[in-house]
Formats: C-alpha cells, sequence, structure tokens
C-alpha cells in the first residue's frame, strides 16, 4: 500500500531515558489502547473510510467523525469498546492497523504517543509523557535519565508544536528561561522543597515583568536569581518558613478527590484501591480529618526509605514535567505554570505518602512507579482537571506564594 504519513529524520534534543525508550506492545501493564477514545486526524480519518482492507472496513462501524468538527487534528476517533474502553483496533496485544496496513497508516496521536515533539527557536527537541508505565520506569530509576542527548529520530511534520515565543518573549529568552528552570530543580545541593520554592518566587517576578511590559528585563531577572541562588540569599529567607502538614494532607487530598475514582483500567483500579485502603479509611470506607493527616504524616516519615533506591525519583518526575510541559511557559503566565506543577507534585507526594503508611515493610518500587504513572494518566491529560486544581488553589487562597511554600516545605 501507498505511504499515508510521511516522515522526515531529523536531529532532536532529549533526556537519555527518552533515547532509550521503546514501545513493549502486549507486555505493557496498561496499554495506551484501552481507556480513552483514539482521536484521529482528517487525513487519516479519509483514509480508514475509503480503504478497501479487510480489516479497515472492519473498523468502518467503530470509526466516527466528531460532531462539529473543524480542525484537522482532532477530527474523527474510533469509538472505544467494552467496559475497558478498548480501542476496536487492538487485537491479540497489539495494534491491528499497525499489523495489516503499516505504521504510516497510525493516527497522528497513535504514531506519537507518548512523545511530544517541539521546535523551540529552530531546535527540536522530544520529551515523553509518563502515563506510559515503561516510560515511568526508565525516566524515575536511571540517575542519568536527565543527561540531555541530540540524537536523530524519525518525525511526522503534522505532529510537531511550533514554538515562536511565549509571553511577549522571544524564543531565544524562552529558551534561556526554560535552560535556568531546570538548572535550579538539578541544584541537589538544595532540598527539593527550596528548589521548588525558588522556581516559585521567579516565576512570580517574570509574571509581575511581562504584565508590566518590560520583557526586556528577563535576563536582569535571570542574573539576579542565579546570584541569589549562589550566595544562598533567598534561601536563608525561606528557611524561616514553617510547614503545614496538616494543610498538604487536606488540600491535595482534596484535589485528589476532585478528579472522582472510576476508571476503566484494571491495572489502575488495582493500585487506586491500594491507595484508597492506605488512606486510613475505616470499616465503612470513609476517611477522617484526622487518619487522613495521621496517614499523611506517618508515610512521609517512611518516603525517603522507600525511595532509597532511587532518591532521585520525584526530582526526575518534575524535571521530565518542566520539559515536556514547556515550563512556565505552559500557563496562562509563569505563575499559573508553576501552580500546576507545584499541585502535580503536592499530589504525587501525597499519593506516594499514603503509599508507604504500612505497617509493616515499604512499599516495593514497582508499587512507586504505577502510582506516578496513575497520577500521569489519570490527570495530565485532562485539561478541565488542570483548570479545575488552578481554580481550587486560587479560590481557596493556598496559590498565594507565601501559602504555596508552607504547602511544599516538609
Amino acid at each position: 500500500m501507498a505511504i499515508l504519513h510521511r516522515t522526515h529524520t531529523l536531529s532532536a534534543l532529549m533526556p537519555r531515558y527518552v533515547e532509550r525508550f521503546r514501545c513493549i506492545g502486549p507486555s505493557c501493564e496498561d496499554t495506551c489502547c484501552f481507556g480513552w477514545p483514539v482521536h484521529i486526524d482528517k487525513k487519516t480519518y479519509k483514509a480508514y473510510r475509503k480503504e478497501s482492507t479487510p480489516e479497515l472496513k472492519r473498523l468502518g462501524e467503530y470509526v466516527k467523525r466528531l460532531p462539529g468538527a473543524n480542525n484537522d487534528k482532532m477530527y474523527g476517533v474510533i469509538v472505544p469498546v467494552g467496559e475497558a474502553q478498548q480501542c476496536a483496533a487492538f487485537q491479540g496485544g497489539m495494534c491491528s492497523i499497525h499489523a495489516s496496513v503499516g505504521e504510516s497508516y497510525l493516527s497522528n496521536v497513535c504514531h506519537s504517543y507518548p512523545r511530544i515533539n517541539r521546535k523551540v527557536n529552530g531546535q527540536y527537541e522530544q520529551g515523553i509523557s509518563l502515563s506510559c508505565p515503561e516510560a515511568a520506569r526508565l525516566a524515575l530509576l536511571a540517575e542519568d535519565a536527565f543527561d540531555f542527548v541530540e540524537v536523530p529520530i524519525q518525525l511526522r511534520d503534522a505532529t510537531v508544536m511550533e514554538i515562536n515565543g511565549r509571553y511577549g518573549l522571544p524564543p531565544t529568552m524562552v529558551v534561556d528561561i526554560r535552560i535556568f528552570c531546570i538548572g535550579v530543580m538539578r541544584t541537589r545541593e538544595l532540598a527539593l522543597w527550596q528548589r521548588l520554592a525558588l522556581l516559585g518566587t521567579f516565576c512570580d517576578a517574570l509574571t509581575r515583568l511581562c504584565s508590566a511590559g518590560e520583557q526586556s528585563g528577563a535576563q536582569a531577572l535571570i542574573d539576579n536569581f542565579t546570584h541569589w541562588l549562589e550566595t544562598g540569599e533567598l534561601v536563608s529567607v525561606l528557611d524561616q518558613i514553617q510547614p503545614n502538614k496538616e494543610a498538604q494532607a487536606m488540600v491535595f487530598a482534596t484535589l485528589w478527590a476532585a478528579k472522582g475514582f472510576d476508571t476503566p483500567s484494571p491495572f489502575l483500579k488495582k493500585v487506586m484501591a491500594q491507595i484508597s485502603l492506605r488512606f486510613g479509611a475505616d470499616e465503612h470506607g470513609q476517611v477522617s480529618a484526622d487518619a487522613l493527616v495521621q496517614a499523611y504524616v506517618y508515610g512521609m516519615s517512611r518516603l525517603d526509605e522507600a525511595l532509597a533506591p532511587a532518591p532521585w525519583l520525584i526530582e526526575n518526575y518534575l524535571l521530565n514535567e518542566m520539559f515536556s510541559q514547556l515550563f512556565p511557559f505552559n500557563g496562562a503566565d509563569p505563575y499559573d505554570s508553576y501552580l500546576q506543577l507545584v499541585a502535580r507534585f503536592g499530589l504525587l507526594r501525597l499519593l506516594l505518602a499514603v503509599q508507604c503508611n504500612m505497617k509493616d515493610g515499604i512499599p516495593d518500587m514497582a508499587s512507586i512507579i504505577a502510582t506516578v504513572h496513575l497520577q500521569c494518566r489519570r490527570f495530565q491529560h485532562d485539561n478541565n482537571y488542570t483548570k479545575l486544581v488552578n481554580r481550587s488553589l486560587q479560590e481557596s487562597g493556598w496559590a498565594d506564594l507565601d501559602k504555596l511554600y508552607r504547602l511544599i516545605k516538609i
């Protein structure tokens, strides 16, 4: 058959774990072919509707155009089937489209997932969402996962998002700010919460700068923060902050519950059941505020022990969020981007701490990785939930920087 979607060989910047990633297909414990509708682009939709191969004919009844579709990228959908919401093309542990007519007939979404492709200031780059369990293992367990490399990859033009600037800042400054922020997160001389707090102070200042139309001062802002980081001036101020562990437990548990607990994935159902059990529920499945806080505080006291095989795990999670999500340029402004990062950090830390609320022993790394994967799969593909979380923090008063510090400090 003729090639439907052509690819080009390009050089792209990526974390080392992205270079190592390969789909494990039928061995995947929580395949991306389950749990959500498979969106297809207009070119793929038309090919699926007109091609006469037996497999595409079989899929015909499941390929639907989205009502009022006027976006070529999200033009149609393969309607999921069954209780597990399985893609109709998933047969015998693999994609029947890929097997029967070739990779070029995959939709752009299926071809790229879990990869995220961008072009920033002329540089191609590739990240990965940790909603893929194999990607989560590679990103979180290897200490060198976030050494950056430049390697050739195969890309479709339609899967690349080009970034020309953000918030009135030119592309070159977008690159410099991202490099600075990632550098802060990799400063292991500081505690992780201190790095997050410094990023918050920077994002707040950058938002004020852009709001005032003073984007030309961005480089001076980076220089000032670099100086304060080297001298420890900001860190000494942060050390005076008192953490609020009760608020940490209650605020992030509320955000966790706001999503709901339904999932078609058998694998994620098991992980959520495990977490619910360790939240401190009584015999009726109810969790009191006191039990929740106790579960969190006790779990936090065991978390470092649980993470001993990969003490960089949460750092790597944050680095992946920052690189793959274009931090701090993925929100309405840099501070909005920071709120998203803090919310995801706080949710993950809560879930990991709860996993450590065990009478005997500590969770193994498989459970830890599954917890990260759970958060990423359930929360990071839902833009409405992201907006809900940021709005909830703002409306409750916890979005103020001085209060956020108390939510992240341990």
